[in-house]
């Protein structure tokens, strides 16, 4: 099932994207590589110093598929691996649709509980199981949180959502015609700012959309991947150039909500559609690490690395990655 916001056409995306790439390659290859070899070279990544403030960012690549990362010209992406943790995971239910895998993600539970089985939201209990960001505000409404998303759905009332609830201190939903461009120029604004949000999430859509038009399988949907890893680089930029960025400790984590199938579209119980993933940098995950990962661990995640405790009445179906 394709989402419904508007998009432009993918040959003007993708020639934007390539522009990005092309434009993002030098500044943004010498932050990550600086980040990733920082990584490598930490003795002890399980312990976190006292005097680092934990912040994490947690990008969504809508219909991305592991796998395809590994081919495609993705430097910024393929860095995050070395540099960290690659894990893996398939979707365990039928409906391979992005209400279900965001909703899922973003809660830390499987849709028996957060109710969400197609992309109009209907049935959702966000108010027992509610977003990541939420839960961060609940806990530590002082720390400051943040979703953008090119899918509306996430962090607007169109379409049934949002996903992300009004407690998060900002939500974003750039104009169709903004897209993925509009989306990074956000989140790279507000990573950049002195208050820099301690919790983001930041979704991109035109990996899923070239999957649509293309197939997964396609030229297009790499170059969609290429255009996706260079505005992930524009974001890790905006953090590792940050001039309190020595005294913060970054968890970054980047997931997908479903696969494609190498004809394109999605939504089915094929292993291309129920193919998810979760690349974790930071503190904790060992450069060159792998595993396997279930959607529901990403929230825990999250909320374990900001210092916030995993609370058993929440019932969340996750654990944290480590």
């Amino acid at each position: 099932m394709s989402h419904t916001p508007a998009r432009p056409a993918r040959r003007t995306l993708l020639t934007a994207a390539a522009a990005v790439t092309a434009a993002a390659a030098v500044t943004a290859a010498a932050a990550v590589t600086g980040t990733a070899r920082a990584a490598a070279a930490r003795p002890t990544p399980a312990r976190r110093s006292a005097a680092r403030t934990p912040k994490a960012l947690l990008i969504g690549l809508d219909g991305c598929m592991l796998d395809r990362v590994a081919e495609a010209d993705a430097p910024h992406l393929h860095r995050l691996i070395a540099g960290g943790l690659r894990a893996p995971g398939t979707i365990p239910y039928a409906f391979t649709l992005s209400g279900p895998g965001w909703s899922t993600l973003a809660t830390g539970v499987w849709p028996t509980k957060h109710g969400v089985r197609d992309n109009t939201f209907r049935g959702q209990r966000f108010a027992t199981y509610p977003d990541v960001l939420t839960r961060v505000e609940h806990a530590r409404p002082a720390l400051r949180t943040y979703a953008v998303s090119s899918w509306p759905q996430l962090t607007s009332a169109t379409g049934g959502g949002p996903l992300f609830s009004p407690a998060v201190d900002v939500r974003v939903a750039p104009p169709g015609s903004a897209y993925d461009a509009g989306t990074t120029q956000d989140a790279v604004a507000r990573l950049s700012a002195t208050a820099a949000p301690d919790a983001s999430f930041v979704q991109l859509d035109n990996i899923d959309h070239a999957g649509h038009a293309s197939g997964g399988a396609s030229r297009a949907y790499l170059d969609a991947i290429a255009g996706a890893d260079a505005q992930v680089g524009q974001l890790l930029t905006a953090i590792t150039t940050r001039p309190t960025h020595a005294a913060e400790d970054w968890l970054v984590m980047v997931t997908a909500d479903h696969g494609h199938t190498d004809a394109g579209g999605h939504g089915g119980t094929s292993a291309r559609e129920k193919q998810t993933f979760v690349i974790a940098h930071g503190t904790g995950f060992t450069p060159g690490s792998t595993g396997t990962s279930r959607m529901v661990d990403v929230a825990p995640t999250l909320l374990t690395h900001l210092g916030i405790a995993i609370d058993p009445r929440w019932h969340l179906d996750g654990a944290p990655l480590r």
